[in-house]
């Protein structure tokens, strides 16, 4: 999961701003990021994401000014690996070639992406594929649905893309042609909105989760304390019936509350998720299952056992572990 992309989407449906999109097309040797990272750059100079170190971005800022004005897209080769003192990547650690697409947010691109960010925030992943000429051009572009849907701006017939190699810059024809694509939005529900579960919400929405916080108690459960999550009051049994949970959600119960927290998990058993947290100790985790033998998603005590103590620390360590179950799950599908 690139989490870049979020915030990018993000930041594209609420800015009114000109802007430019930096893709990462190609790398050969090692780099700080993969193909397929993104960095968007409004006129005022504000960027969301990375694609470097820093050895990057300060050029392609300089170039964004010029390609907004002319509304065209343009293909830069960074050198990284030279030894000189000019070289881009001198002391941070880049040691390759990497192509970078940069390219204008029309105002209907600008739409096709705010659609892009509804499909993913509802469970839905979107392929994205870019055609180009040989100076990085952009002629089309065409997003596709996991329901085979697809729009864009694509002047020809329909690319077939399973036969397009993701994250990799193919030349056919002397066209080249880009494929990436954008995982459904992962969500984090937190059921208890006490202020150690502040800096949880707030890690996750950097890390690019969606961020649902909920709670029975309207006075802890609102905007003023968890300012980029969603927040809902509602009782345990509401909350089972509001929502539709799948293997991409990741649940924390951050109540204090026995009772409220057995209410819980015995609805949650009948859920399919990716992920279960429970705060407090194993002896209480028990009591909680009331001799029921938890499934193999849910953890206990919440979160890595790094030492942590306090709110800060142990909102880092249930991030650390749902970071490391997410890199699990992408080696086995590697490995499948």
């Amino acid at each position: 999961m690139r989490t870049d992309i979020y915030q990018i989407l993000e930041t594209i449906s609420q800015t009114t701003y000109k802007m430019v999109l930096a893709t990462i097309v190609n790398v050969e040797g090692s780099a700080y990021k993969k193909s397929g990272s993104m960095m968007l750059i409004d006129e005022i100079g504000i960027q969301t994401g990375l694609l470097s170190g820093g050895c990057l971005e300060e050029d392609v800022l300089a170039r964004s000014n010029e390609l907004m004005n002319k509304q065209t897209s343009a293909m830069v080769t960074y050198d990284l690996s030279a030894e000189d003192d000019l070289s881009w990547g001198q002391g941070v650690g880049c040691n390759g070639k990497i192509s970078v697409l940069i390219e204008p947010v029309s105002l209907i691109m600008k739409t096709h992406m705010e659609k892009v960010k509804n499909y993913i925030e509802n469970g839905q992943p979107v392929t994205y594929v870019k055609k180009m000429t040989a100076e990085g051009v952009v002629t089309d572009y065409l997003f596709f649905t996991a329901t085979s849907e697809y729009f864009g701006e694509w002047n020809r017939e329909v690319p077939n893309i399973n036969e397009l190699p993701e994250n990799k810059l193919i030349n056919s024809k002397d066209e080249l042609f880009f494929k990436q694509v954008i995982s459904a939005r992962p969500r984090l529900f937190i059921y208890g909105a006490g202020i150690d579960a502040r800096p949880l919400a707030n890690l996750a929405h950097l890390g690019g989760y969606q961020v649902i916080v909920a709670d029975w108690r309207q006075g802890f459960c609102h905007k003023d304390n968890f300012p980029f999550s969603q927040t809902e009051v509602v009782t345990p049994s509401e909350f089972l019936g509001k929502f539709t949970f799948s293997s991409l959600d990741s649940i924390v119960l951050m109540t204090h509350h026995f009772q409220k927290d057995a209410e819980l998990i015995r609805l949650l058993l009948k859920t399919r998720i990716r992920y279960l947290g429970l705060l407090g100790s194993k002896d209480r985790a028990r009591r909680l299952f009331n001799g029921i033998n938890p499934p193999e998603w849910v953890h206990f005590p919440v979160g890595l056992d790094i030492g942590a103590e306090g709110p800060q620390e142990i909102a880092i360590s249930i991030m650390a572990q749902l970071i490391q179950i997410k890199a699990r799950r992408r080696d086995l599908s590697v490995l499948v």
